[in-house]
């Protein structure tokens, strides 16, 4: 896959080329070795694996009102918990979706690893995903390597090498706007992505 590649991966979900901040505690040589060695592995063997949460405090900010008039803004949930995501991309499609209630942790990403991402998995394949505790253990590795594929770790604070960032931002952007017609906070994140990816019934 080659830079050109990667930016248009992320121009393609809706960003644009912006000056940037740089990181204080991001290595730069180990991004650039990073970015050499990803350029040199065939796109189609390349699976981007991230976790993401949202909380159900997804209300408008802003809406439009009578002047003088305060807007409020509609929820029709009332006990604010936290919903996260675990998925893929590969190809530019999302792959190996899991949703849960709480928090990611390295019991629950084991089992996902065991139970859902290896049997999407093709010899070959390489899993891209960033260099947190839980995916670094000794039994994510082995269940992984089992099928034939590897492990490419991201430099440390470069989540913007990830493309399916940007797809969680606009999946989250997507739920937020539909939370109001969900009873449940849960079937409004079951909702959405459900749109871009196939989900059990």
């Amino acid at each position: 896959m080659s830079a050109r590649t990667i930016i248009n991966m992320i121009r393609k979900v809706g960003y644009s080329y912006k000056k940037t901040f740089l990181h204080p505690k991001r290595n730069h040589k180990l991004r650039n070795e990073f970015i050499e060695k990803i350029t040199t592995i065939d796109k189609d063997k390349l699976v981007f694996l991230d976790e993401s949460g949202i909380e159900d405090n997804a209300c408008r900010e802003h809406g439009w009102s009578p002047k003088g008039e305060r807007y409020y803004g509609e929820k029709a949930y009332q006990h604010k918990h936290r919903i996260s995501m675990i998925a893929g991309l590969f190809n530019s499609n999302i792959v190996a979706p899991l949703i849960f209630e709480g928090n990611c942790n390295k019991a629950i990403f084991e089992t996902y690893v065991k139970d859902i991402l290896i049997k999407e998995l093709r010899a070959g394949q390489v899993v891209v995903m960033d260099n947190i505790n839980f995916h670094k253990n000794s039994k994510v590795k082995e269940l992984i390597e089992s099928v034939g594929a590897s492990i490419l770790f991201l430099p440390t604070y470069s989540p913007d090498l990830n493309p399916i960032e940007h797809y969680w931002f606009k999946i989250k952007h997507q739920i937020r706007k539909d939370t109001s017609n969900f009873t449940y906070f849960f079937d409004a994140v079951y909702h959405v992505l459900q749109k871009v990816t196939t989900l059990p019934a």
